[in-house]
């Protein structure tokens, strides 16, 4: 059964607020310096005169951390460190002054018809023997990874994830079909929590690191999944262009072209033009579709753009209440994340000026977003709540006891990255640690992958006659939106 009875959540968005956090002391010689961290925390630092803002993630804040020469010294993450930097470095392990915020990872859709009162149960029940995880193939799961949460290409050409499709199209609203689910690329903590929760190894559409040549780019992530779409206009200047491919040959190609096509999952890396950030540009994609067939995930942020909604999880709403107490199923801890080793130790020649100047700015700033004494809460819980996030109390005071999930126990680390998988055909970028959604391993680097196998009986396919079906089966249209093997 793929649904459950439950209410929408139904908020307004909270204006977006440009604030300039600049720490306790004054603009130096050699500032700004660059701050590396999780994109989602960008708005803490938005018109700082001391610091500029890296959005590389919480994996580049890692490196910068731990470099041969440390060049950051507190780090905005969206996630733990990982176990093996904990590993390395226990003292790190992060305590309540750390986390400094919540959020809640939401599925965003446009408003419902009066009297909707049924959404999908997109979680199903949690699984006993993996605490705070979902049951493999749920819902969601299905539709965002495939079966098994696998991404490869037969397990989001399996017929348990058309089904998934289907009747998540039924239930939101009653479409016809889903156009598009829009995600947010690999560096995000909304996409760790998703994968985290809904058992998604893999996501359908393929790898999205979400960085070309350095900088943020739509057109660095595969368009790997084998559910074709129409590819997104961008003629209007309303989107920033997404990958589009003649699938399967994952040759990228622009929107209107001859089998040009775009998959059911989109890694979007790149704000839309004249949005501030990801999680309105995906809310406004989702609220602009005159046809209701758009769905996205990301930071609770997005619902509460006027006209969209977030469906409860399991019956339960991604309110601040819920994600409070943990009871809403995808919610998350922000950290600012601190280590131990001054930025420039063990530079050739000692450290310089400009190092100590440095350390001294982020050590400043992180005492003015966590010590009591300098403001702590009170600096910072406004900016959270001017842009979206949820602060761990409603009065500034420092969060205590078991129902507070900014207090309720030493945060998990998080778990290694797993390989990266890029679109069957697609060209990787790191080697050894690329996986294909065939469910081969890639070659060495630079890693193409093997193309997709054939679908057997049943399956998904693409093209006429046999098309992407094996040896004796013919690509039909099931007049559902739609081909299989027959």
């Amino acid at each position: 059964m793929y649904y459950q009875s439950c209410t929408v959540l139904r908020t307004s968005l909270v204006s977006m607020l440009v604030v300039a956090v600049t720490g306790s002391v004054g603009a130096m010689a050699g500032s700004p310096w660059t701050l590396v961290g999780s994109g989602d925390l960008a708005f803490l630092f938005s018109g700082s005169s001391q610091f500029a803002y890296d959005r590389s993630g919480a994996k580049a804040a890692e490196t910068a951390l731990l470099g041969p020469v440390p060049t950051l010294r507190i780090a905005p993450m969206v996630r733990n460190f990982k176990t093996s930097v904990l590993s390395a470095h226990p003292n790190w392990t992060p305590g309540q002054q750390n986390i400094i915020g919540l959020e809640a990872a939401v599925i965003v859709e446009k408003n419902a018809a009066s009297g909707y009162s049924k959404c999908p149960n997109l979680a199903a029940a949690l699984d006993s023997t993996a605490p705070g995880k979902a049951q493999v193939d749920t819902l969601l799961g299905l539709v965002l990874g495939g079966k098994g949460g696998a991404g490869t290409s037969s397990a989001c050409r399996h017929p348990d994830r058309l089904a998934a499709v289907d009747a998540l199209a039924g239930w939101f609203g009653g479409i016809y079909f889903i156009d598009h689910f829009y995600r947010r690329d690999d560096r995000s903590g909304a996409t760790s929590t998703m994968k985290e929760r809904f058992r998604i190894q893999y996501f359908c559409n393929g790898g999205a690191p979400g960085l070309l040549a350095g900088v943020d780019s739509n057109l660095a992530n595969a368009d790997g999944d084998p559910i074709r779409r129409t590819c997104v206009s961008e003629a209007t200047g309303t989107y920033t262009k997404t990958a589009c491919t003649l699938y399967p040959a994952a040759t990228p190609c622009t929107a209107g072209d001859a089998g040009c096509t775009q998959g059911l999952v989109v890694a979007l890396s790149e704000k839309d033009p004249v949005m501030p950030d990801l999680d309105t540009s995906i809310a406004r994609r989702v609220r602009l579709d005159s046809y209701n067939q758009t769905l996205g995930f990301t930071g609770r942020a997005a619902s509460r753009q006027t006209g969209n909604a977030a469906p409860n999880i399991n019956g339960i709403s991604p309110n601040n209440f819920n994600v409070r107490t943990s009871a809403y199923f995808a919610a998350r801890r922000l950290f600012l994340n601190l280590s131990d080793i001054p930025i420039g130790t063990s530079r050739a020649g000692g450290r310089t000026t400009d190092d100590i100047a440095n350390d001294q700015a982020q050590l400043d700033l992180y005492a003015w977003m966590t010590d009591p004494v300098l403001g702590g809460r009170f600096n910072l819980d406004p900016l959270l709540v001017a842009n979206g996030f949820i602060p761990c109390t409603d009065d500034y005071s420092d969060p205590a006891g078991p129902g507070n999930l900014c207090s309720s126990q030493i945060p998990p680390p998080s778990g290694d990255d797993p390989r990266v998988c890029i679109a069957a055909g697609g060209v990787g970028d790191n080697g050894a640690s690329l996986c294909c959604p065939s469910g081969q391993p890639s070659p060495a680097s630079p890693g193409v992958c093997p193309g997709p196998s054939c679908s057997p009986m049943n399956d998904w396919c693409t093209g006429s006659g046999q098309g992407t079906c094996c040896a004796g089966l013919t690509c039909t249209d099931q007049g559902t939106g739609y081909s299989a093997c027959n």
